[in-house]
């Protein structure tokens, strides 16, 4: 462990009884070390033996104990990790355990010494939330929550988390958190000023997501004016059809990390501009999609099975990446099983499939694998979004099969609209 922990552990200690409570805690763990240095690593237990007796020093549980010395540890770390040039100073909590893994605990490792950080992984779910696995034989579990709480304090923000499995109770390998903004206006704001301000100076492209007739549509765009509330962008005529028919365009920006959303005011087809206004944060990175997805008009059923139960939902929308799932909210699957492995049967609505010169009668069952990647609700729906494993060949062209049975019957609709512009 870096050196620098045991100079915090003194400062905490020391902070709270005085003067001298650091010699008794060496003393009391029984070690000859007295002093440490801040560009060494000690064993492991070492530690174990100092945080045993610091938390005997302030008659403490040593969990309770390792909590509040993460809170004191939090602001020391991050003013190091932006004096590394490893945290950037735009980052909040949220920021920085998306990238905790790489680059910041990347920067403590010494390979050729054997010194390894501590296992931790990180995924980013949501703008305001992230899930945190913790598989470190350290199991220090309380402190990385109490570090997680102590920046929530430093950048004040409400910071709050869900243990959905801790190693320390039971015979799991790992814990896992859920970590979230408890903010729900702000979570999603945008500047759109100062956002849309930098998009113009470096007159950088947008790209446009939106749907029609249940397909995806995109296509790059500029911004042409903005203002506090509304932005005035440039995109092609289809694009803009697809606009006017959703009332709203997610947008994929260069600097920005996340998507955003805006509705649409007003849109001149014949000037090739729309005007854009109410703009928040996305649900989730927009612009990264790797398949074409599809939202059937009339969602079909599909089964799930997960930890060795089945259960039955309507497939929202579906793309050889992944399925986005509606389920009843008597079913019991929750958050607790994010990143847990599932299994999927349904039948693709095909009517057929094109091979070659020969045509196969649809509709085709499927069986496939894939990763618990969302749970959440909105209104008196709960959503599942499930992640495929790769899937083969076959199975892919399957997926374009329907994308292109969708495709026939959209495209007319989009010819016709712009046949009566001209």
């Amino acid at each position: 462990m870096n050196g620098l922990i045991f100079l915090a552990l003194d400062d905490f200690l020391e902070s709270r009884l005085g003067e001298g409570a650091w010699t008794e805690a060496v003393a009391l763990a029984g070690i000859k070390e007295t002093e440490f240095a801040p560009d060494r690593f000690y064993p492991d237990q070492l530690a174990s033996k100092l945080f045993t007796a610091t938390a005997s020093q302030l008659n403490l549980p040593l969990p309770e104990m390792l909590e509040q010395f993460g809170q004191h540890l939090a602001p020391g770390l991050v003013e190091m990790g932006r004096l590394m040039g490893v945290v950037k100073k735009s980052w909040k909590t949220i920021d920085i355990l998306e990238n905790l893994r790489t680059p910041i605990l990347e920067a403590f490792a010494n390979k050729e010494e054997g010194i390894h950080p501590p296992d931790i992984r990180t995924y980013r779910l949501k703008h305001s939330e992230v899930a945190v696995a913790y598989v470190s034989k350290r199991q220090l579990c309380h402190l990385l929550k109490g570090i997680i709480m102590g920046m929530g304090a430093f950048f004040e923000e409400p910071i709050l988390f869900k243990e959905r499995v801790c190693m320390l109770q039971g015979k799991a390998p790992l814990c896992r958190l859920s970590v979230f903004l408890d903010d729900p206006q702000m979570v999603r704001y945008v500047d759109i000023k100062r956002e849309f301000e930098i998009v113009h100076s470096r007159i950088d492209e947008l790209v446009f997501y939106n749907q029609f007739g249940g397909l995806p549509f995109s296509h790059p765009g500029l911004v042409l004016q903005f203002s506090d509330t509304e932005v005035i962008v440039q995109a092609p005529r289809e694009q803009l059809i697809t606009m006017e028919e959703e009332g709203r365009t997610f947008i994929s920006v260069n600097h920005l990390p996340i998507g955003l959303q805006a509705s649409v005011k007003e849109i001149n087809l014949d000037q090739g501009f729309a005007t854009l206004n109410n703009f928040i944060l996305s649900h989730g990175t927009i612009g990264l999609r790797c398949y074409k997805r599809v939202t059937p008009n009339d969602k079909f059923p599909i089964e799930i099975e997960v930890e060795g139960k089945r259960f039955k939902g309507m497939v929202i929308n579906i793309s050889g990446g992944g399925v986005k799932i509606e389920l009843s909210k008597q079913i019991p699957v929750d958050e607790t099983l994010l990143f847990v492995q599932v299994s999927l049967t349904f039948s693709l609505p095909l009517k057929w499939v094109k091979k070659g010169d020969t045509i196969e009668l649809g509709p085709q069952d499927l069986a496939l694998d894939g990763n618990i990647l969302d749970v959440y609700e909105e209104g008196d729906q709960r959503y599942l979004r499930i992640v495929f494993s790769t899937l083969s060949g076959h199975n892919l062209f399957l997926m374009d099969q329907l994308y292109q049975r969708y495709m026939e019957e959209v495209k007319p609709r989009i010819q016709k609209r712009l046949e009566s512009l001209q």
